[in-house]
């Protein structure tokens, strides 16, 4: 694992991510380690979906497929 030191954190931000480390019972690093990690994967995420192509004669392109969930998620 690589280790990685952080300079120049504002007071505010830093104090925010001890906080919800505290509260969630994890030490700053560890915590920190998890939200960098959800970064981390939303970021492949959107270089994936920018290279998507979907399989040939579906006829079903991202925009469909997102209107499909957000119509989902707004009848919920």
């Amino acid at each position: 694992m690589k280790r990685m030191n952080l300079r120049d954190v504002p007071d505010d931000v830093y104090a925010a991510l001890a906080g919800a480390a505290d509260a969630h019972r994890q030490s700053l690093s560890a915590f920190v380690v998890e939200r960098l990690t959800e970064v981390a994967k939303v970021t492949r995420l959107d270089d994936y979906l920018a290279s998507y192509q979907p399989p040939e004669g579906s006829g079903v392109t991202i925009e469909d497929a997102a209107t499909a969930v957000r119509e989902v998620r707004e009848a919920s």
